[in-house]
């Protein structure tokens, strides 16, 4: 588990979310709202921004960003985390421990 969440508002750029994300070395940051996560902005978003539409990456990161944003309490199995990634078709999780997110779960952290 990451436990450095880095995120950026929902009203952000998609440019200054690619910087963030570039500058981190990770593949996806936490979309918030009023300090509230809202979202997920992922490497594979921005892929698919880009190939769709015009390249205009000063649009705002809540255009392409993904939701609902599906966590899990950190007292749950990684089976059964690997199980909610496979059913909704995603590759991360936020993990939470009573109403805070402390960290995010990748598959590739699952398959080590």
């Amino acid at each position: 588990m990451n436990k450095s969440i880095i995120s950026v508002n929902k009203d952000d750029t998609i440019k200054m979310a690619v910087k963030k994300m570039v500058h981190g070395d990770i593949g996806a940051v936490i979309v918030s709202e009023k300090d509230k996560p809202v979202g997920i902005l992922t490497e594979r978003d921005i892929l698919k921004y880009l190939a769709n539409e015009t390249m205009d990456l000063e649009n705002k990161v809540e255009l392409i960003m993904s939701t609902p944003l599906i966590s899990v309490d950190s007292s749950t199995s990684l089976d059964k985390a690997a199980d909610i990634m496979l059913t909704n078709n995603i590759r991360r999780l936020m993990i939470m421990e009573k109403d805070t997110y402390v960290g995010i779960i990748s598959q590739r952290e699952l398959q080590r």
